[in-house]
């Protein structure tokens, strides 16, 4: 065996043993993971805002902005932001985010980034445009 082979086999092996001589470090990686979710979450509903956003700024309609926000980012693929996630995990922590959540998160970005621009603010806004969205995205589905 050459000197990197041997380095290589040694770290592996004590990767290994530390993580059966210290598992509660894995109960910290389940918290981190739902940081690590949360965090996709918040990027998913910015590349909603971002979208929807601009599509108003050029003069689109809010339905007409909201069903091509909702058409585009059917596909993770269009969006930027969640490409190395796609490359690291595939789909699966795509799939975990919770639907209604992440539309609680996309209505606030949305209010918080472009509200005025659609005659909504704080929560009250948020609400009514969680409300609009969930109506548009189960018309578009169905």
């Amino acid at each position: 065996m050459t000197l990197v082979t041997q380095a290589i086999s040694f770290l592996i092996i004590l990767s290994i043993s530390l993580m059966l001589a210290f598992p509660s470090k894995a109960i910290a990686s389940n918290l981190n993971n739902n940081s690590n979710l949360n965090s996709l979450q918040e990027k998913v509903a910015k590349g909603y805002s971002d979208k929807f956003c601009n599509g108003i700024g050029m003069g689109i309609s809010k339905e007409g902005a909201m069903r091509l926000t909702i058409n585009e980012n059917r596909e993770s693929k269009f969006n930027p932001s969640l490409w190395f996630e796609l490359i690291s995990s595939g789909k699966e922590n795509l799939e975990k985010i919770d639907e209604d959540r992440l539309a609680e998160v996309i209505s606030r970005q949305i209010v918080n980034e472009c509200g005025p621009a659609i005659g909504l603010s704080g929560q009250e806004g948020s609400d009514l445009f969680y409300n609009y969205f969930i109506s548009v995205r189960d018309e578009i589905e169905n």
